[in-house]
Order: C-alpha cells, then structure tokens, then sequence
C-alpha cells in the first residue's frame, strides 16, 4: 500500500479519536453544553415510579449484553452482592444491571482482542507480535468498563456530597415550618428543577418505598448503602438515633447541615491548593520544552552557520 495512504488513514484516526475524546469531554465537565442544561428534567411517565424496570430491554445491543453477561454471573453471593453494591453506588439500580456490566466487560475482551488483528487485515499485511499485542488489549478492553465505572461512582458521590447542605438546609426549614419527616422528604426530593441529581433521587426512592410499606429504618439505612458516601450513612444513622430517642429533627438537621458546609468549604479550599500542583506536570511537558526551543533554537542556528562557514 502507498505510504501516502497511510499517512492519510492515521491522520484520520488521530483525528478521529481526538474529536470523539474531546465531544465526552465536553459533555461532561463543561457546564454550558452538560446534558441536564439542555435537556429537558427527567419525570416519571404517568403511572410509573422508579421502584420498576421494564421486563425487555429497550435496544438490541443490551439485549445481547444480558445474554451475553447471564453466562458469566458469579455464583458466589459475596461477589455479586459486592458487584450490585458497586453498581448502585453508580445510580444503576436495575436487576439485570450485573448481567450488562458484564456482558459489556465480554463484549470489550472481544473487541479489543481482535482490533489488532484486524488492523492487519485491513492493512493487507502479517503485523509483528499479533499474539502478544492481542492478548493485552484483551486484558485492557476487560479493564476498562471497571474503570468506567469506578469514575462515574467518583463523580455521581461528588454530587451526592455538593447536593447534601442544600438538602439539609432545605430539610430543616420545612420540619421548622411544621411539616412532618416524610412531608418534608416529599417536598424536597420532587422539587422539579433538581430532580436529576442523584441525592434528590435516592431521597425520593426512599419516600416511595416508606409509602409501599417499607419500615423508615430500613429505608434511610438503604439510601445511606445506596450513595455509597460515608457523610450520608451518618447522617441517616442520626436521623434513626432521633427517630428512636424521640429528640427533634430540627436541631439534628441544623448541626448536620452546618458541618455539611464547613465540609464543603474544606473540600473547595483543599482543591484550590492543589490546583498549582497540578499544573505543574502540564507546565514542565508542554511549555519548557518550547521555552528551550525559542530560546536556544536561534544561537544553535548560528553555532551551526558558523561551523559550515569554517569547513568551507
């Protein structure tokens, strides 16, 4: 194959991959294009709570991830207790959701596995070392859905943590207005404009599952386990202390959201002074090496002439 072709065919990778790395990460972390500034806030259809899930799966390719992943289920309790308890730190509270993260986990195994062989097949040519090379992509296609997932527990906990002394704050006013726990759940957890974020959800899925029978205590020790965030799990086991002493909830709520936002305050003040760290790195691959080019570039220039002048 001419090279010029493949010149042309890694230029449009690279520009590939670069376009697509850079769309997920604006989406993501840029707040002007995230999905919730312009989406319309989820609801719950008529008839329809957050307590069920749909008995098929909407699209193809998860139908043959659960396929896929049914194979490969643990059998032993404890891992897949462990596996649902990752994944609902996630917010994927879904049954079948151990059979797509692993079918997923297969299907990346597969994937990138054979990428390198056919690489080679699309190049019309026998590529060097195929075996080693496939064998560690495989590894690393199986890696990277854990990974995946362990950044959206970090992030989804990061919110549940920025989310929580405007929870409580809003808390305390409405029990200090004269609304009872569950009033003031209700009234907090369906505000519309906040009702994507992960600790209003769990809130709300605690109050529908108080109002389908199921005991307060157990409810706000499952919202604690669900977010997976240490504040939160002491902050319900503060709630059931009260509900059990018969102590008032305002007072609670009052100390619990003060110390929320000193905790924040820290948080932000902590990632302020570790903000030059950070650009440290950046600063000494990307910009000292263009500091010595422009600096050193023009004398080597002349140190150069001056040489071919003295061999002429």
């Amino acid at each position: 194959m001419n090279p010029t072709i493949y010149a042309m065919l890694s230029f449009a990778l690279v520009v590939g991959v670069t376009s697509i790395v850079g769309a997920i990460l604006l989406f993501l972390w840029w707040s002007p294009v995230q999905q919730e500034r312009i989406h319309a806030p989820k609801t719950v259809a008529s008839g329809g709570t957050i307590l069920r899930w749909e008995e098929r799966s909407r699209s193809g390719w998860q139908r043959h991830f659960e396929r896929l992943g049914r194979i490969f289920v643990p059998r032993d309790r404890v891992k897949l207790t462990r596996l649902q308890e990752r994944l609902s730190w996630a917010g994927y509270h879904d049954p079948r959701a151990v059979r797509y993260f692993l079918g997923a986990k297969v299907g990346c195994l597969i994937l990138f596995g054979c990428a390198y062989f056919l690489l080679g097949v699309v190049m019309q040519r026998v590529l060097a070392h195929v075996l080693p090379v496939s064998i560690f992509l495989a590894v690393l296609g199986c890696f990277i859905p854990d990974f995946w997932l362990r950044m959206r527990i970090q992030a989804r906990q990061r919110e549940v943590l920025h989310a929580l002394p405007n929870v409580l704050d809003l808390l305390m006013v409405c029990i200090e207005a004269g609304l009872g726990f569950d009033a003031a759940v209700a009234r907090v957890a369906e505000r519309h404009e906040v009702r994507g974020s992960p600790l209003h959800q769990e809130m709300l899925r605690m109050h529908l599952e108080v109002r389908a029978g199921r005991p307060r205590e157990e409810a706000l020790r499952g919202l604690g386990e669900r977010t997976g965030v240490e504040e939160v799990k002491a902050l319900m086991g503060a709630f059931i202390q009260a509900e059990r002493l018969g102590t008032s909830l305002g007072k609670t709520l009052r100390i619990h959201a003060e110390s929320a936002r000193i905790q924040r305050r820290l948080r932000a003040e902590e990632r302020a002074h570790l903000a030059p760290l950070k650009m440290l790195f950046p600063t000494v691959v990307f910009l000292f090496p263009v500091f010595f080019l422009v600096t050193f570039a023009p004398a080597m220039l002349k140190l150069l002439g001056a040489l071919k002048a003295v061999q002429q």
